[in-house]
């Protein structure tokens, strides 16, 4: 259903997919490490009703690895690149974790180029997250990461078995194949604890006061977003829409069967203006 090609931005290649035109632009930006195939679940339909992209973030996927430039704004000017040169106008966004990170930064510094925005469940305060990343038992999580991130797929299938005894094979082998096409470097400053610089010039404050196009935050209920930051970021902007998606954890149910939830959520707000 969904073509691979390649798009190339000061020597970089990005690897992305892109379905049939059946309908408007819509891109989809993967998770930190994960590849644009995390959203396969959704794919199928959300193709059936747009056009749609998916794009993989340098570092991940078949991207070019660019070990020394993994930090936010990276990823922001290259999907600026992507939006400008591939898609070729406006278009909605569906961000998921750092990938709505990208998306909020869009639509505050891009607002000629993204129709509408929805977050998937990412913390809306970086702030804090910086805060909580200098800490010893984040950076020791992040490490196994990077650890994990390059090593062939028969011994990540291993360490995946062991660690999702309850999951089915295929998710195994989709967490294998996503951490074997990681760039171990995109690590680095989440295992060194600074996010400060992984986040140099996103300011969530300016950001979320500037968006004006329709924006819906999709809140996992055990996930990374607060109840302090909603009230916070709604006090700044009270047309963001929050839906807190319950009993979903940060995944949001893409990757464990439960995509209904999700699917409905993005096609409903889509197709509300």
């Amino acid at each position: 259903m969904l073509q691979e090609r390649f798009y190339e931005r000061d020597g970089v290649r990005l690897n992305y997919a892109e379905g049939p035109d059946n309908g408007p632009p819509l891109l989809l930006l993967p998770a930190f490490d994960n590849r644009w195939q995390s959203y396969s679940s959704i794919i199928p339909e959300l193709a059936s009703k747009t056009h749609l992209y998916a794009l993989d973030s340098r570092g991940r996927g078949r991207s070019d690895k660019t070990p020394g430039e993994y930090e936010l704004v990276h990823s922001l000017r290259d999907t600026i690149g992507f939006i400008d040169e591939v898609i070729g106008g406006l278009c909605h966004i569906f961000g998921h974790s750092n990938g709505g990170w990208i998306g909020l930064w869009l639509a505050s510094n891009r607002p000629d180029i993204v129709s509408s925005l929805i977050v998937g469940d990412s913390a809306l305060d970086v702030d804090v997250l910086v805060e909580v990343g200098r800490g010893e038992a984040e950076r020791e999580g992040n490490r196994k990461y990077m650890d994990w991130a390059g090593r062939p797929v028969d011994e990540l299938m291993k360490v995946f078995s062991e660690r999702y005894p309850d999951m089915p094979q295929e998710y195994v082998e989709i967490r294998a194949l996503t951490f074997n096409q990681v760039d171990p470097e995109a690590y680095r400053d989440w295992v060194e604890g600074v996010l400060d610089g992984y986040f140099e010039g996103y300011d969530g404050k300016s950001i979320l006061e500037s968006i004006k196009c329709p924006t819906l935050v999709l809140q996992a209920e055990n996930g990374m977003i607060s109840l302090d930051e909603v009230i916070w970021a709604r006090s700044l902007n009270d047309e963001i829409n929050v839906k807190q998606m319950g009993g979903m954890d940060h995944w949001l149910g893409i990757q464990d069967g439960r995509e209904t939830a999700i699917l409905s959520e993005i096609i409903n707000f889509l197709y509300s203006f």
